[in-house]
Parts: C-alpha cells; sequence; structure tokens
C-alpha cells in the first residue's frame, strides 16, 4: 500500500519559495522550546503525519512501530503512533469552535491554510491499526 501522496510539493505549494518558507517555520517550530510563551503548546504526531505527507515522504518513516512486549500484549496497535495521529487529523476536518484548525497550523506561521489542511485529509491514505501476535485482537504481525 502507498503510504505518501505522490507529487506533493508541486501540488500544495505554490513555488520554490513557498516550499522553501514551509521548511523554516517546520524547523523554528521544531526548534522552539514549550515554555515559550506560544498559544499552540507543542508538536504532535497529527504535525509530524502532516509534515510527511506535505514533503511527499511516505508515513511510516515518520513513526517508530511499538515493539516492547508488554505493550502489545495489553492491546497497543503496532502502529499506534501513525494511527492516532490519522483519527486526529481525520478529526479536524469536521466542524468544531472557531479557531481550533487555525491552532493547529500555527507552527507553520501561514505557509499551510485551511483549504490545504482539508485538501491533505481528503488525499491522505487510509491508514488502520495494525495489532500484534500477542494481543488479544486479530493477528496480523
Amino acid at each position: 500500500m502507498n503510504y505518501q501522496i505522490a507529487d506533493a510539493k508541486m501540488r500544495y505549494f505554490n513555488d520554490k519559495q513557498h516550499y522553501l518558507n514551509f521548511l523554516k517555520a517546520w524547523k523554528k517550530a521544531a526548534t522552539k522550546s514549550v515554555n515559550k510563551g506560544e498559544d499552540w503548546a507543542c508538536l504532535s504526531g497529527a504535525h509530524m503525519l502532516l509534515y510527511a505527507l506535505l514533503r511527499g515522504k511516505d508515513v511510516r518513516t515518520a513513526f517508530t512501530p511499538v515493539t516492547k512486549r508488554t505493550k502489545l500484549t495489553n492491546g497497543t496497535y503496532i502502529n499506534h503512533g501513525m494511527y492516532w495521529a490519522y483519527t486526529t487529523l481525520i478529526s479536524l476536518k469536521q466542524s468544531y469552535p472557531e479557531g481550533i484548525r487555525d491552532k493547529f497550523l500555527a507552527p507553520f506561521n501561514g505557509t499551510i491554510d485551511e483549504e490545504v489542511l482539508l485538501k491533505i485529509i481528503d488525499e491522505m491514505p487510509k491508514i488502520t491499526p495494525l495489532y500484534s501476535n500477542y494481543g488479544p485482537c486479530t493477528k496480523v504481525a
């Protein structure tokens, strides 16, 4: 299964400078301390997923699979972080109080707007939970 959006750089960015401004805003957000008084606290898994999709990367490279046997035995998915980031992005498509999407997009410093966010949510690959051999659910891996 393809876990990336082909030619994402060409589809979501106007030109090379727009893409470079996006990378600059991301770098600044990734290195910024949580205690600096920003109205957004920190980057979440959903931000990481969006970043990978916008760069045209395979989203599986942005998340480490869960391998700890006790976590898997207790029902954690192998792709737990990636699955919950996916569900968070999907939930942003629903109607929320004014400003929730703006707050989510704040780390990107205006380089990504709501229109692009909603377009990416529509086009991103479907991610389903993967269960392990240890868990009580369906055996996959």
